[in-house]
Formats: structure tokens, C-alpha cells, sequence
């Protein structure tokens, strides 16, 4: 694979980042449930006008303790995407295991990460990873990614989070990660 031709992206997680997060030991198990972030649509747009690939990738654990259906899981992504409209995301990759399962491809694992760049001709060294966990973080510094922490509408544990898992940046909103990711490209390019 040529290097030249590889393309630059931005992977979110879902629960926390593109929509809110339910809470710990909660799931979002229908669409209902399912509350977009504020202004993820608008951040989204900017972030496709500068030509990233977006993707989502989540860890989606209820369908694996059988809280929900795999077709319920796929119907939310349909749902989310339609409502998206021209921010809809490129591709969508999740894990449905549950965590004792010692699958491949449970975040901290950088697993769906290097799937997508083999899927999609993907540059993880110029791409940037925007979570809401440590295990995000891990998982995108493990694959060479950028990584900016967001905590909006979570429990206020910042310091504990800056001082684990040590994301490159950390930002209340998806809003300030889009600014950081949009000056970092524009101070490379």
C-alpha cells in the first residue's frame, strides 16, 4: 500500500461523545433512549469539510449480557445515521462482546481501530481518537493515534483521567476537541 495515498480520519466513541451517555452501568437499549450530544451534527460537518473519514467505534457490551438484540444494535446506527444527514458517519465499527468474553476486539483493544485503517486505507498516525473513558484513550494510543478525552455531562473525575490514562488533550466539549483536531491539521498541512 502506497503511505502517500492513505487517508486521515477521526474515530469517536459513541455513549458520551455523539450521544449522551446513560450513565455507568446503563445502556442505550432502544432509539428512544438514544439523546444526540449537542452540536454534534455541526462539529461533524467541519470535521468532513477538512476532509477527515469519520468513525465510530464502541464498545456495545448489552447486546453480549443479552439486553439487547444484535438487530436492535444495528437499528440504533440506522436511526443515528439517518438523523445525522450530511454529517452521517463512514464507517461504524463496534464491539457486542461481553467483557469477560477475552475477544479481540474490546476497547482498550486497538483492534478496531487497525480494522478500519486496512478497511478504509487509513493513516492511524495522522488520525485523532475522541473518547469519553480511558479505555478509548488506551485503545487510540495504541494504534498511534492523537487522543482528546471529552467529559461533557460526565461525573466531574478529570484529574484522575488526565493523570491515568494521559490523553493529549483533554476538553469539556466535542465542540473544543473539533477546534484542537482542525488547528492541529491546519498547523501540519
Amino acid at each position: 500500500m502506497d503511505l502517500r495515498t492513505l487517508r486521515k480520519a477521526v474515530f469517536l466513541d459513541r455513549d458520551g461523545v455523539i450521544n449522551v451517555f446513560p450513565g455507568p452501568g446503563k445502556f442505550v437499549l432502544k432509539w428512544d433512549e438514544f439523546i444526540f450530544m449537542p452540536q454534534v451534527q455541526k462539529n461533524l460537518q467541519r470535521l468532513r469539510a477538512r476532509g477527515f473519514f469519520l468513525a465510530l467505534v464502541t464498545n456495545q457490551s448489552g447486546v453480549g449480557r443479552g439486553l439487547m438484540e444484535l438487530d436492535t444494535l444495528h437499528e440504533i446506527h440506522k436511526r443515528m445515521q439517518q438523523e445525522l444527514d450530511h454529517a452521517r458517519l463512514d464507517a461504524i465499527y463496534y464491539c457486542p462482546h461481553h467483557p469477560d468474553e477475552g475477544c479481540a476486539c474490546r476497547k482498550p483493544s486497538a483492534f478496531m481501530l487497525q480494522q478500519a485503517a486496512r478497511d478504509h486505507a487509513l493513516d492511524l498516525t495522522r488520525s485523532f481518537l475522541v473518547g469519553d473513558s480511558g479505555r478509548d484513550i488506551e485503545m487510540g494510543r495504541a494504534a498511534g493515534c492523537r487522543t482528546a478525552l471529552c467529559r461533557e455531562h460526565l461525573p466531574p473525575s478529570i484529574e484522575a483521567m488526565q493523570e491515568r490514562y494521559q490523553p493529549e488533550r483533554l476538553f469539556k466539549t466535542l465542540a473544543e476537541a473539533v477546534d484542537w483536531i482542525l488547528a492541529e491539521d491546519a498547523a501540519i498541512a
